[in-house]
């Protein structure tokens, strides 16, 4: 199921795994998931890094040298609940004032399959509307995606 609007992308699948792992895969190993291309950096990204607790950075590492980053963690709820701050605007630069929330819940269907309900809100905040919107929940699918992909291996 995927819904887009003007405020929001949702996207809800299940993975074959214990809630712990779904948990962990997308706080602790964002690195295993996160395509390389999906970036703002200015040179090639080596690294995708959350600090997984509250108010950890999120960000990304590249071939210079450099960071870029991408927000921090809002809530940090071991096995459940995690939310991050995205700090990226329509024009896909860091911007520290602007806040949209990246919302995953991680929810037991049994003891080895964890429905996973991810929603990125408040995007009505982005320039340029509907476009980059539209662009985003693309991305998001695929990356998600990739999660499911690594989390079940």
């Amino acid at each position: 199921m995927q819904t887009i609007s003007l405020t929001s992308i949702k996207k809800e699948f299940t993975v074959e795994t214990t809630q712990e792992r779904a948990f962990k895969v997308f706080t602790e190993k964002m690195d295993l998931w996160w395509p390389r291309q999906h970036h703002i950096g200015s040179t090639a990204m080596t690294e995708m890094v959350v600090e997984p607790y509250v108010n950890g950075r999120w960000y990304s590492k590249h071939t210079d040298g450099s960071e870029a980053n991408v927000g921090r963690v809002l809530t940090y709820q071991p096995y459940d609940l995690f939310v991050l701050a995205w700090q990226i605007d329509g024009n896909f630069k860091c911007d520290p004032n602007l806040v949209t929330e990246v919302v995953v819940a991680f929810i037991p269907e049994g003891p080895k399959t964890t429905r996973v309900k991810f929603e990125h809100k408040d995007l009505q905040k982005l320039a340029d509307g509907t476009k980059v919107i539209e662009s985003m929940d693309e991305g998001w699918g695929m990356i998600m995606e990739q999660y499911k992909n690594i989390t079940e291996k």
